[in-house]
C-alpha cells in the first residue's frame, strides 16, 4: 500500500489528477490539499490509513489536473463543484473527507452544502473557510481587478528540482523531503528548465471572500462528526477567538492541538494517523440525511 497508483478522472467538471491507496470494500476517503500543493502531500500519511479505500485529488490548477479556463476564476466555493463531480465519478455515493489547509475549508463547507455524501469530516490545521467582515469589500474587489488587469506575472525557470525545493521551503516551514515531495508532483520540464506547474492564476486576488457570519452559518450546518487537529491557531488568514467559536458551532467535533507547523500531516504523520483512522472506522455509517433521503425514495 505504500506506493500509490496514479488516477485520472474524467468528470463533468474536467479532468483531475490524483494518487489511490486502493483498497476494495474499505470506508472511502477523499483526500484534498492545500493551496499551492497537491496529492503528493498525502504521500506520507496514506500508507499508515490501514484498512481504508483513499484517494488524494490534485485540485484544479494544481498539480496533474487541469487548469481552469483562462475566462474564469479561482473562486473557493467552485471547488465544492469539483469534489462533487469527483465522488460521482468515482462511483462513491458518499465518502470521509480529509483535507489539509484550503481543503480542509473546502471538506468543512462541502460538509455543510451535501451532509448526505459526507460520513464524517477530519479537517487539518483549518476550521472552514476564510472568512471576513464586510468592511475591506470594495478595496477588495478593486485590488482583484487590478490583478487582473495586468495578467500573471512572468513564469520563472528553475535550473533543477533541488532549486525549487529551495524556493518553496524560503516561504513555508516545510521539511526537505515534504517539500521535494510536492515539488515532484509541481514540475514540469520545459527544454532545459523546470517551471511550476500550477496554474499562475491561483495567485491572484479573490474578488470576493464569505464573511464571518456565512461561515459560522456553514459550520453550524454541518452534520457528520468531525475530527479537527490545530497547530497554527494564530495565522494572517484566522485568529485563535474565530477558531473557538466555529468549534463551539459544530454539532459533534473532536479537537486536539498540536505543537507543530502547518504541515504537521507530512513532517509527522504517524503522530495523527492513527487517530484518523479510528474516527473514521468509528463513523462509518451513511449520514443521517442519507438514510431519510433513501427511505424517502423507497417509499416513493
Amino acid at each position: 500500500m505504500n506506493n500509490p497508483q496514479e488516477l485520472l478522472l474524467n468528470t463533468r467538471q474536467g479532468r483531475l489528477a490524483g494518487l489511490g491507496w486502493r483498497v476494495e470494500g474499505a470506508p472511502r476517503v477523499l483526500c484534498l490539499h492545500g493551496w499551492l500543493d497537491n496529492a503528493a502531500s498525502f504521500v506520507p500519511l496514506a500508507p499508515l490509513l490501514r484498512q481504508l479505500d483513499l484517494v488524494a485529488l490534485d485540485l484544479p490548477g494544481h498539480g496533474y489536473s487541469e487548469h481552469r479556463h483562462s475566462t474564469t476564476r479561482y473562486h473557493f466555493i467552485d471547488y465544492l463543484f469539483n469534489v462533487d463531480a469527483a465522488l460521482d465519478a468515482l462511483g462513491w455515493d458518499d465518502c470521509h473527507l480529509v483535507g489539509h489547509s484550503l481543503g480542509a475549508a473546502i471538506s468543512a463547507v462541502y460538509g455543510a452544502g451535501a451532509p448526505e455524501r459526507v460520513r464524517s469530516l477530519v479537517l487539518l490545521d483549518s476550521l472552514g473557510p476564510i472568512s471576513v467582515t464586510a468592511e475591506g469589500t470594495a478595496d477588495r474587489l478593486r485590488r482583484s481587478l487590478v490583478k487582473n488587469r495586468r495578467g500573471s506575472s512572468k513564469i520563472r525557470g528553475f535550473e533543477s528540482i533541488d532549486q525549487m525545493v529551495k524556493a518553496r521551503r524560503g516561504v513555508t516551514g516545510l521539511s526537505e523531503s515534504a517539500a521535494r515531495l510536492i515539488c515532484e508532483r509541481a514540475a514540469r520540464q520545459v527544454e532545459n528548465h523546470f517551471e511550476w506547474r500550477s496554474d499562475p492564476a491561483l495567485n491572484w486576488v479573490s474578488s470576493l471572500v464569505m464573511t464571518d457570519e456565512q461561515a459560522m452559518d456553514l459550520m453550524q450546518h454541518i452534520k457528520a462528526p468531525v475530527l479537527t487537529f490545530t497547530a497554527t491557531e494564530e495565522s494572517p488568514w484566522s485568529s485563535r477567538a474565530k477558531h473557538e467559536a466555529r468549534r463551539r458551532a459544530l454539532a459533534h467535533g473532536k479537537h486536539v492541538s498540536l505543537e507543530g507547523h502547518h504541515h504537521f500531516h507530512m513532517d509527522d504523520p504517524g503522530r495523527i494517523a492513527e487517530t484518523i483512522r479510528e474516527f473514521i472506522l468509528e463513523n462509518d455509517q451513511p449520514n443521517q440525511t442519507t438514510q431519510n433521503r433513501d427511505h424517502h425514495e423507497q417509499a416513493d
